[in-house]
């Protein structure tokens, strides 16, 4: 599997099935900032506080492969997360029919919802190709120990320095490599680890134009 990120801002994706893992799978989704539909007969409280927050659609009503085709006609994507495995396959042969992108809860389908976590900017996921999921989660509990403050401050320092760079280094490899060194320098670092992100930022400079105007 080729590992992705998927842009669901303001894109709809409707989930089938109304229990704790579809909950899971929903909590994600709307993290993501996607437009949710869930469509199930039952729901669980979670979901229901949701939907009376505003936060999703819920559509109560029987699920059948040729009900939920039609709600996919109007979705990015699809999960399909009921407890009946063989309806899970039927529902999703049909929205894959329609071009859907489709996750299972029960088997890998189009794409997977890997264990993953967020802080600031970074986006950390881990996946096993649906063979253990608690694998998954346990690595990912170990990766969130080894992201610092310093690796978030880093980020925003290389973001705000790509903008400087454009102006002043004209090749892509340049900047690149020049980006490459700052993120390198154990005195910005030492900086950024010490929260001084202006003289982080100050550092940063003199070192690309040094480093440049040797080239």
């Amino acid at each position: 599997m080729l590992p992705v990120m998927l842009n669901l801002e303001g894109r709809r994706v409707v989930v089938f099935g109304g229990g704790r893992v579809a909950e899971r799978r929903v909590a994600k989704l709307l993290e993501a900032g996607a437009e949710v539909r869930v469509v199930s007969r039952d729901f669980t409280r979670a979901l229901q506080r949701l939907a009376s927050a505003g936060k999703l659609t819920l559509v109560r009503q029987e699920l059948t492969p040729e009900a939920a085709e039609e709600h996919a006609k109007e979705a990015f994507a699809v999960i399909v997360a009921t407890s009946d495995s063989e309806l899970n396959s039927r529902i999703a042969e049909r929205c894959r029919r329609l071009g859907r992108l489709v996750n299972r809860a029960d088997a890998v389908a189009d794409f997977v919802m890997p264990a993953s976590f967020r802080t600031g900017d970074v986006v950390v996921a881990v996946a096993t190709c649906g063979r253990s999921p608690e694998v998954a989660k346990k690595i990912k509990r170990r990766l969130m120990k080894a992201v610092a403050q310093e690796d978030i401050l880093l980020v925003e320092l290389q973001e705000k320095l790509r903008g400087e760079l454009r102006e002043l280094v004209a090749t892509p490899e340049e900047r690149r490599r020049l980006l490459r060194r700052v993120a390198e320098d154990q005195e910005v670092l030492l900086m950024l680890r010490k929260g001084n992100t202006e003289g982080a930022f100050e550092l940063a400079m003199r070192l690309v134009e040094a480093e440049h105007a040797h080239r």
